[in-house]
């Protein structure tokens, strides 16, 4: 159901857009990567993502394009979430599943998962607490991840166990990641 979606999507929204909407998505993210750096013990690297965060929101017209990560700040987007922060601190991915919707996941990962989901209306509020804002948001972060899977999942799909490869693919991705 998802990829003629994304598929559409691609297709019919320009590039610049799309990135647009993708730096958008990515800054909304932010304070769940500075909670999370903050829960690893990382303070340099938290200070780095509210300061990603404070330039693109302001400059980059609200996160819609990522000057952080340009001269003269150089600040690169790092990934992190409540999964990593369980992964830092020695929890095993558990069970391996591949869900509609979700695609491959672990049970770690998707505790983590809600749990991101949870943090930043508690924390936060508004505009994270408006179900419109987050259905849009969600459904936009779904298609933009959908678009940059074909490869993976053409590469899955190529070998002589799909499911197999897409596990042992995600497990070995999700392990350098933390």
């Amino acid at each position: 159901i998802i990829a003629p979606v994304a598929h559409g999507y691609e297709k019919g929204v320009p590039r610049p857009m799309r990135s647009g909407v993708h730096n958008l998505l990515n800054n909304f993210n932010e304070p769940i990567v500075f909670l999370n750096f903050l829960l690893q013990l990382k303070p340099g690297k938290a200070v780095e993502t509210a300061a990603r965060f404070a330039i693109n929101s302001t400059i980059g017209i609200g996160g819609v394009v990522d000057v952080a990560r340009r001269k003269p700040f150089n600040l690169p987007r790092r990934f992190n979430g409540l999964a990593d922060t369980f992964g830092y601190y020695g929890v095993k991915p558990g069970p391996y599943f591949f869900l509609p919707l979700v695609g491959s996941t672990t049970l770690r990962d998707l505790v983590g998962r809600f749990g991101d989901m949870l943090i930043l209306p508690a924390a936060i509020g508004q505009p994270y607490r408006n179900p419109a804002f987050s259905l849009v948001t969600g459904s936009l972060g779904v298609l933009d991840e959908r678009i940059g899977m074909d490869a993976d999942l053409e590469r899955a799909r190529a070998s002589g166990d799909p499911y197999v490869a897409a596990r042992e693919y995600y497990l070995a991705n999700r392990q350098a990641e933390i």
